[in-house]
């Protein structure tokens, strides 16, 4: 509060995502103030709610007893290198607030929920745009004075609370405000609204604030190989006879070095399909290994096995049927609404398919023969695009249920054989480049990660890959480094134009 014997306000910046009660926050830090004798001065810069964006509320306290002849004049808006106590919801936010300037090293306490959410502009970008929290976690240490951190997410589910009365209980914890813990109970007492479990998820978080001296060590980066030999990635037991069949080979023909990834890859597909598409998948990753015994890590083999079990878990409409109606999903969705046992919860699920994906689902010579129509594409105009569907009605629950059954059937339809054709044609050109040039078959095995999405997207990212692979079966002379630059930029923008430009460069050279 002071500097020397100059008087200034404690400032504090709060914030938090929509519908985690960053308004509460700033409102109980309001209250915690005038109880102690402080007077406040606050203001919230709007943002976008509902998790597309954060809310700023900035607040100035000063306390009353040092004001002598005239109140202090206080800013409304906060002020880089100004800033006495910053607290975010989520680590992202504490990032933001990083690279805008509010923390300085002699004078920010930063108080901070460690785990993500994923903003709309990571989710929305074409290559891996999310933002890497342990780095942040490491930036936050070196240039914060005091820096709190610990999952406060997870605290608030434990207590079925919001994340406002955690960061509330971390900011009481940290000491960073000199009132004591029963008028923060008392504020939260007050407002007479979730009395009981916002008040244990404030003493869960006030502990560990309290008990944690040290809480970020300096963050080192581990990644690759040795990120695996950290954990100690040993396979688990088998608990079901094919579970037995398939750890079995995969401990016996693959080497251990690409166990991990290998092991995830078995799991998505058996759960995807069955026991004959997870053996399938052994075969494929398998034939990789074979060309790729010249690396004690295995990278050629590790990328291509990762790339290949999302590859072969396509999201057709079977998938998303059963991905919408699977009993952990409901689960997690119940949790975040924080419904009660015996509470219903309606769920309105959003569809839009094309008749590109109704025709993938039926047998391949009727699905061609359909989608080659015009007849047939006037007639799924009729039962296509965007449709607004209530799963938790019987109706549309069994519907649901009935599609996602239709997997039993996915080998024989137009989508499966559209899928693996091209699957088999990247690995194809992974096994011919492997033979004459390693780091070529690592970058072709790269590619698999440009094939995404749904409807239009995955089409345009499947059109790409399959152009580079084409690139290289009609030029041999392309090199690692042209293969580079042609899946940089299909992942640069999703209109395909710097793709085509390198595409076209590249190939007319």
């Amino acid at each position: 509060m002071t500097a020397g014997s100059e008087l200034r306000s404690t400032n504090i910046i709060v914030t938090a995502l929509g519908g985690e009660g960053g308004g509460v926050l700033a409102n109980w830090l309001i209250e915690v103030a005038n109880a102690n004798d402080w007077t406040v001065q606050s203001t919230s810069l709007a943002g976008v709610a509902q998790r597309t964006g954060a809310t700023i509320y900035y607040l100035e306290i000063f306390p009353r007893a040092d004001i002598k002849d005239s109140p202090p004049i206080m800013s409304l808006s906060p002020t880089q290198g100004d800033i006495d106590i910053a607290i975010s919801s989520e680590i992202a936010e504490a990032g933001r607030m990083l690279q805008r300037g509010f923390v300085t090293p002699d004078r920010t306490t930063v108080i901070s929920s460690s785990h993500r959410v994923y903003a709309i502009d990571e989710k929305t970008e074409i290559a891996d745009g999310t933002m890497q929290a342990e780095t942040i976690l490491d930036i936050a240490n070196r240039y914060s004075k005091h820096f709190v951190h610990y999952d406060m997410q997870d605290i608030a589910q434990r207590n079925n609370s919001v994340i406002s009365s955690v960061l509330f209980g971390a900011l009481a914890g940290s000491g960073a405000l000199p009132f004591g813990r029963e008028s923060y109970e008392e504020v939260i007492r007050q407002t007479g609204k979730a009395v009981a479990t916002n008040l244990a998820a404030f003493d869960d978080s006030y502990e560990i604030a309290q008990n944690t001296t040290n809480p970020v060590a300096h963050y080192q980066p581990v990644t690759g190989d040795a990120e695996s030999q950290t954990r100690g990635f040993s396979l688990p037991e088998a608990t079901t006879i094919q579970g037995q069949k398939l750890l079995a080979r995969l401990a016996a023909d693959f080497p251990s070095a690409t166990h991990e990834i290998v092991y995830e890859g078995v799991r998505k597909a058996l759960e995807y399909q069955d026991f004959d598409y997870a053996a399938y998948y052994l075969d494929q990753v398998a034939s990789i290994v074979a060309v790729d015994t010249v690396d004690e890590k295995f990278e050629l083999s590790n990328t291509t096995a990762r790339y290949l079990a999302l590859w072969m878990c396509f999201e057709d409409i079977p998938r998303v049927a059963q991905l919408k109606i699977r009993h952990q999903r409901m689960q997690e969705i119940r949790q975040e609404v924080k419904a009660q046992d015996q509470q219903i919860i309606y769920v309105t699920e959003y569809f839009r398919p094309r008749p590109e994906e109704i025709c993938a689902i039926l047998p391949a010579p009727l699905g061609r023969a359909i989608i080659g129509s015009s007849l047939g594409r006037r007639a799924l105009g009729l039962v296509s695009g965007a449709k607004k569907l209530k799963t938790n009605t019987l109706a549309i629950y069994f519907a649901l249920r009935f599609l996602a059954m239709l997997r039993r059937f996915r080998r024989s339809s137009l989508g499966y054989q559209h899928e693996h054709s091209m699957i088999n044609n990247w690995l194809a050109a992974i096994r011919l480049s492997a033979s004459s040039d390693r780091t070529l078959a690592v970058e072709i095995a790269e590619c698999g990660r440009i094939v995404k999405g749904y409807g239009s997207t995955r089409e345009r990212t499947s059109e790409q890959n399959i152009a580079i692979v084409s690139a290289y079966n009609d030029h041999p002379q392309l090199l690692a480094e042209d293969i580079k630059t042609l899946r940089n930029a299909a992942l640069a923008d999703d209109s395909n134009t710097a793709f085509n430009q390198k595409i076209s460069a590249l190939t007319t050279a």
